[in-house]
């Protein structure tokens, strides 16, 4: 979990186990959410790709964190774990990291490439921390998500803060 049922309830001062459960539930509304919102993953997680033939290829999910594994099948129909020398990272254009290879082994045809990698912060940035905990507060006092008496959009500084970590444009 991102933020912890403790975070939350000692930011927003609640001292009572009654409303435990719709927290958790907004936690992970909210996580996801923030995770959709701005192309990051927050916890790190491990994600599988899988490529035709060897080219450079970008990593879709930020923050790009290690690689894992490179297997593939290879002509002789062996599975054959790629070694850490034979690929590296490109990380000349960030947050846009991509793998790209030195070696080219030839692969069973009809078969695919497998890169096995890690991506997610290791220790959550506070800002995003601090925009969770502002929209989860937000969103238990104010389920319709519209303030009644201002209808604005609530909270704007959250909404700034997830702004500027934004990697995925609209149309991704």
């Amino acid at each position: 979990m991102a933020v912890t049922l403790t975070q939350v309830k000692k930011a927003l001062k609640i001292d009572y186990t009654s409303d435990d459960s719709e927290l958790l539930r907004l936690i992970d509304a909210v996580t996801a959410w923030v995770e959709s919102y701005t192309g990051v993953t927050i916890t790190p997680k491990t994600k599988t790709m899988y490529i035709e033939y060897w080219a450079k290829t970008m990593f879709k999910e930020f923050p790009f964190s290690s690689i894992d594994s490179v297997v593939y099948t290879a002509s002789d129909n062996t599975s054959t774990t790629m070694p850490s020398t034979d690929y590296f990272i490109d990380k000349t254009n960030p947050p846009r990291y991509f793998i790209n290879f030195t070696e080219y082994p030839s692969i069973k045809e009809h078969t695919f490439i497998e890169i096995n990698y890690t991506v997610g912060y290791p220790d959550m940035p506070k800002d995003i921390e601090q925009a969770i905990i502002s929209f989860v507060g937000a969103w238990y006092n104010n389920p319709e998500a519209l303030s009644p008496i201002s209808m604005q959009t609530v909270p704007i500084s959250a909404q700034f803060i997830l702004d500027t970590l934004k990697v995925r444009s609209p149309i991704e």
